[in-house]
């Protein structure tokens, strides 16, 4: 039906004007939102509609009468807006509410799923985690890395989300990588074999994304990368923003430089996670031949 007959539809429905036929198809429409799932909204979500609900139903309000006043709430939205709030809302409805769980930086933690899996969350992380997560195995890594060892189950494939790559599994042991503010993004598999977008990864092979040029490689799993759940922070030839990044993430500190030797220069070392973050700079810095100083956390390094 084209809007404008669907909006004069509506007119003469609020007006009591409408046909017994077309009183009928609005009460039948009206009535199907019942069947609809319910829809969960943020408190910003709920404000924000609520808003918009109000400038669409408010010229409207004139020619109400009240025992029309409840519907009239919802069919405001096509007669001002041709459908786009009630869009919303069904866009709502389709998208799975989460649980949103997050790791503060030097934190590690470990959740035990209803379905058996198992992850195991980095330092600094966000992950979002489907409400219905029992019959819909799907989670979304915002910024951070997770390890899973994930319970087989071939009628229920586990789902992770993190950026442009979509990584599908049945029962395997993996890891992710996708810290937001570093160029790239990683899935490693320990066992098993996983499907990531439109490749397939097996034991001991890693997929690296480079989000700048939208590729990817599949190399041999570095070992290494998975130390994190051992307490351990390897730094294998990083960038000076990378290095950044990890001592924030896993000492609470903010390091900066004004020398452009210091930024340019790439970083390796290890350093246990459970060592004073002062001291964790000051081993980093010595092992490339910087110098540190320090006020409270703010840290500079120079040659």
């Amino acid at each position: 039906m084209e809007v404008r007959k669907l909006k004069q539809l509506f007119r003469r429905y609020l007006l009591g004007q409408a046909r017994e036929k077309e009183s009928g198809i609005i009460d039948h429409w009206y009535s199907s939102f019942d069947e609809d799932p319910p829809v969960t909204l943020s408190k910003a979500e709920e404000d924000r509609l609520r808003l918009e609900m109000w400038k669409q139903i408010q010229p409207q309000i004139v020619v109400a009468k009240s025992i029309y006043l409840y519907r009239a709430a919802a069919i405001a939205f096509l007669l001002a807006g041709a459908g786009l709030t009630l869009f919303l809302l069904k866009q709502q409805s389709v998208r799975p509410a989460y649980t949103e769980i997050t790791t503060k930086a030097g934190e590690r933690r470990t959740l035990h799923m209803k379905d058996g899996s198992t992850l195991i969350i980095n330092a600094g992380s966000t992950i979002h985690i489907a409400a219905n997560f029992t019959s819909e195995r799907r989670l979304n890594i915002i910024d951070g890395e997770v390890f899973f060892e994930v319970k087989k189950d071939p009628r229920k494939p586990f789902i992770v989300e993190s950026g442009p790559l979509l990584t599908t599994v049945l029962g395997t042991s993996f890891n992710v990588t996708a810290y937001k503010a570093m160029h790239n993004l990683s899935v490693g598999v320990v066992s098993g074999k996983v499907s990531v977008n439109a490749n397939i990864l097996i034991k001991d092979q890693a997929l690296i994304y480079d989000k700048q040029t939208n590729t990817s490689t599949i190399n041999s799993l570095d070992q290494n990368t998975l130390e994190w759940q051992n307490g351990k922070l390897l730094l294998n030839d990083a960038s000076f923003d990378e290095m950044v990044i990890m001592m924030q993430k896993n000492f609470g500190i903010t390091i900066t430089a004004n020398q452009l030797r210091v930024k340019t220069t790439r970083y390796t070392t290890e350093l246990s996670t459970a060592m004073e973050p002062l001291k964790a700079v000051q081993v980093l810095a010595a092992i490339h031949q910087l110098k540190v100083k320090a006020v409270d956390r703010q840290i500079l390094i120079y040659e």
